[in-house]
């Protein structure tokens, strides 16, 4: 077997799989402490592969907390696990190498976890959320309310207001840019909304040179920056 540690993400995973359904192969006969010792060969690949992803999980949980303007440093570790369980118990067998976006052409098991961290973050903060609401709900209906609950209240819907409008005018400009300029869009969309966090990635995804990933990326942050000026002036 080949030292884990020098395989590519994609070879390492297709050990761990290969590992895996070895270990569950009902026509094997194998001893108690032959399948712990698989056990614990898959679980440590499985480790050094999701060790690998733990920098660009913290750059998408960071997206994510900026979105709903929440969280904390402390919250990326806990976030991260979170994001390792759910690989492991549900991804493991989700995960099918054919990309759901582009049909025909084969997906990152990177990007596929990567994908399981944006959603396990973005869980966690709208049920820390909607417990926010149900508090402000609760103080609306105490007998007992004081003007600063209620004032409080009323903060939190509407920072909930602001952030939807915010995000609708956001996709406003960013269909605009998609139509007007669909090369930095697509640049756009691979580096920011497909958790690709390095240029490197994006570049390989577009079939484009690393050096035009950056300036693609950069222009369509001016055009989005000059739409939104233009929606902020009408």
């Amino acid at each position: 077997m080949a030292d884990p540690s020098t395989l590519s993400d994609a070879e390492l995973y297709e050990l761990i799989v290969s590992t895996r359904a070895a270990g569950k192969d009902p026509t094997r006969s194998r001893t108690l402490e032959q399948s712990e010792s698989t056990d614990r060969s898959i679980n440590r690949m499985l480790g050094m592969l999701c060790e690998r992803w733990r920098r660009p999980a913290a750059v998408v949980v960071r997206r994510v907390q900026q979105s709903y303007r929440a969280g904390s440093p402390d919250d990326e570790d806990e976030l991260f696990q979170e994001a390792v369980r759910k690989f492991i118990e549900k991804g493991l067998d989700q995960f099918r190498g054919i990309s759901e976006f582009k049909p025909g052409q084969a997906a990152n098991v990177r990007t596929f976890f990567l994908r399981i961290v944006k959603h396990a973050t973005i869980d966690a903060y709208r049920r820390q959320r909607e417990v926010l609401d149900r508090g402000a709900v609760d103080e609306e209906d105490e007998s007992n309310e004081s003007p600063r609950e209620i004032s409080h209240a009323i903060m939190l819907g509407r920072r909930e207001t602001e952030r939807k409008d915010a995000g609708g005018v956001y996709w406003a400009a960013f269909e605009r840019l998609v139509k007007e300029h669909p090369n930095e869009a697509a640049a756009w969309d691979a580096y920011h909304h497909q958790d690709l966090e390095d240029h490197e990635t994006c570049a390989k995804q577009l079939s484009i040179t690393v050096a035009n990933s950056y300036k693609r990326v950069s222009r369509a942050q001016a055009y989005l920056r000059l739409y939104l000026q233009e929606q902020a002036d009408d």
